[in-house]
């Protein structure tokens, strides 16, 4: 025993020991952007496990747990992701970013062996930014056109100093301008007052 370690919690240690993993799997998916993925959890033997969880192992970030035939329970992962067929993890329109390891952790019924697998995920890293334009028609239907593709183009400082600096010349020549016509208006205006005097 820790003589540094005042409290030692012996119940979790030993929750601990009877919840040794019994095998752990590697799967890798390759995924294009916008791809919707279905990770299917490699510890799935039966249907006889208490509960199954589903994480990130970024940070071990809870995605989704269903226990026993109670209805599935989401945690608060940034983005949408739901159960699939056989307790697979779907994720819907996967960007850059949902690329990482994921794990499966099969909860097992008192008296057996708790499992998990992991699945590691790979989206490609071009991806376009898709968008849908709702149209509506003179009949009150609504129509879909198909995704837009979006461009992005990156513009250099120089030649956006330019475009500011040819903005703010235009503005200055467009008060100086005005300011003129004010002037012009005002001395024809006293002249014909003066002139009906």
């Amino acid at each position: 025993m820790c003589k540094r370690c005042p409290y030692v919690d012996l119940g979790w240690a030993v929750y601990m020991m009877t919840s040794l993993v019994l095998s752990e799997s590697l799967l890798i998916i390759q995924a294009d952007c916008n791809e919707d993925i279905y990770m299917k959890c490699e510890a799935i033997q039966d249907k006889s496990y208490r509960s199954i969880t589903w994480y990130k192992l970024n940070n071990r970030t809870g995605i989704v747990r269903r226990s026993d035939n109670e209805k599935p329970q989401s945690y608060e992962f940034p983005r949408p992701a739901r159960f699939g067929a056989m307790d697979s993890l779907i994720l819907p329109r996967v960007r850059p970013e949902d690329a990482g390891t994921y794990q499966c952790l099969i909860r097992a019924n008192i008296g057996q062996t708790n499992r998990v697998s992991n699945v590691t995920l790979n989206v490609s890293t071009d991806c376009v930014i898709q968008t849908t334009v709702a149209v509506t028609a003179w009949q009150d239907v609504t129509h879909s056109t198909p995704l837009c593709t979006m461009h992005v183009v990156e513009v250099s400082v120089i030649w956006t100093s330019c475009g500011f600096l040819i903005l703010g010349l235009v503005k200055i020549a467009l008060c100086l301008t005005s300011i003129e016509v004010v002037r012009n208006i005002k001395r024809r205006h006293s002249r014909g007052r003066q002139q009906q005097w």
